[in-house]
């Protein structure tokens, strides 16, 4: 039992460059959970932001909290650039380094930073831009429309703020280090704990701000982050670190970034627009349901999270092992993700099933937002262990470089089964209708993804492993050729 404990303390801590790769050799339970803690809570961290202004928006006022919720979609396009870049990221880098290709490691490093500052100057003005058409056409009343735009425009200035942190996390990651991201946003989320309430409830010089206030919090923790890993690049104890003399351009790189992160894209993008489409259709009940919603999506994001982190570890193992060839380990290890995340996420949602209520007043004391998202917190909740199973399928297929196939379990679950089933059970039985028929669209979409998987797993096992002529231990320093494993 000892030695078990010493394998999970190690493994999610920077591997020795000079060592064996614990990720390639390691025991697989004891392996994916050591490296599934720091980012189990990496993961809460990162919802924390928007959980932490919630909190206190919850009592500012109601007005306040739906602005944020009607908000969150458009805003989200953020995040969603960073997880779509920091997926392509880690599966690149991974693949990369199961190949032994330590300089190609260190090149990737200057693509990801030259993709992060494209897509800021990119989506910057656009964010800017259509905020105001786009939250305009939810139907909420003009104060929370007016709020919604003031907060997103302050989220959209921080863009390159907020994508440089998480995308080089994601290369950390993918060396095995999910100590150090966590670090980073437990820093950064004290900052925005501290600041919150003096910048939306206005404390001593500073005036009272409301979402505003909130959305500045934010960006100032996501500068904070960035300064954190700009200086840990400065590393070379790290294999992902500067090194101009590794950096040279190559289309290679780009390409296999993008074969996993425009779809990734477009996947993590199925999250904000099925959630604007579900604001849209419960828009007509009232702001107390908007709120409601927002609410009860990062209480089920809560929920969901651990398992997250979970299936983002296995991202790393898979990566480094079919980019080693060890197709068989790569068997093992998504099964053993798939019964963990499963298992995980089912405990975590009973006391939600149980105690809705209580679980909503953690957001809100407002007692018209507790009843109206009840049989959210409850309904839905019931099918929230499918969606690790959703999860589980796209990032086993992203970890091996087929983003376009990743793509397709959340874009079935988000934008189709779920907002499907809502607007049914809208028309047949009201807002409550409408939480059960989400749910049972939830439930649908996991039980497609788990017959994908077992069967995509069973072909890819059947081919055996296939051994590199290269060392396997990540040893090489050579200037390989082409960056797609």
């Amino acid at each position: 039992m000892s030695g078990f404990w010493q394998r999970l303390r190690r493994a999610g801590q920077r591997p020795d460059p000079h060592g064996p790769n614990p990720i390639l050799t390691g025991p697989v339970a004891g392996t994916l959970l050591g490296l599934s803690v720091p980012m189990i809570m990496a993961m809460f961290l990162v919802t924390s932001f928007g959980l932490v202004d919630m909190l206190y928006l919850g009592r500012f006022s109601q007005e306040a909290m739906a602005a944020v919720s009607v908000a969150f979609p458009v805003t989200y396009l953020i995040i969603t650039l960073a997880g779509a870049l920091g997926t392509a990221a880690t599966s690149l880098c991974s693949r990369l380094i199961g190949r032994g290709e330590r300089r190609q490691v260190r090149n990737l490093l200057l693509h990801v930073l030259l993709v992060d500052g494209a897509l800021s100057a990119l989506f910057m003005p656009a964010g800017m831009l259509l905020l105001h058409p786009v939250i305009g056409q939810m139907g909420a009343a003009p104060d929370v429309t007016a709020d919604a735009v003031r907060y997103g425009r302050i989220i959209f200035l921080g863009t390159f703020l907020a994508l440089l942190p998480m995308s080089i996390n994601s290369l950390f990651r993918a060396e095995g280090d999910t100590i150090f991201p966590f670090k980073v946003m437990a820093i950064s989320l004290g900052l925005n704990i501290v600041l919150n309430p003096v910048f939306i409830f206005g404390l001593g010089p500073v005036p009272r701000l409301g979402v505003q206030g909130a959305a500045l919090t934010t960006v100032m923790g996501y500068a904070l982050g960035s300064f954190l890993v700009l200086r840990e690049l400065r590393n070379k104890q790290r294999l992902v670190r500067f090194d101009r003399h590794a950096w040279r351009f190559d289309p290679e790189l780009l390409r296999d970034l993008g074969n996993v992160a425009g779809p990734a894209l477009i996947a993590t993008g199925s999250t904000p627009v099925g959630i604007y489409i579900i604001n849209s259709l419960i828009s007509q009940h009232g702001t107390a349901a908007l709120a409601a919603f927002g609410a009860g999506t990062r209480l089920l994001s809560f929920v969901f999270l651990p398992t997250l982190g979970i299936s983002m570890s296995m991202l790393i193992m898979v990566g480094q092992n079919h980019g080693a060839g060890m197709r068989r380990r790569v068997g093992r290890i998504t099964r053993t993700t798939l019964g963990f995340t499963l298992t995980l996420l089912s405990a975590l949602a009973l006391p939600v099933i149980i105690f809705p209520r209580a679980a909503l007043s953690i957001f809100t004391n407002q007692q018209e937002v507790i009843l109206a998202g009840e049989p959210l917190a409850r309904y839905v909740t019931m099918a929230r262990p499918m969606l690790s199973i959703v999860n589980v399928t796209a990032l086993w297929f992203q970890a091996r470089g087929q983003g376009t196939m990743g793509m397709l379990p959340n874009l079935i679950m988000r934008v189709v089964m779920e907002p499907l089933g809502l607007w049914v059970g809208l028309l047949v039985g009201g807002l409550r209708g409408g939480w059960l028929g989400m749910a049972a669209g939830g439930f649908a979409g996991g039980v497609f993804c788990l017959l994908l998987l077992t069967w995509r797993l069973r072909i890819y096992e059947r081919s055996g492993d296939r051994p590199l002529a290269a060392p396997l231990p990540a040893q090489r320093e050579g200037n390989p050729t082409s960056g797609s494993p």
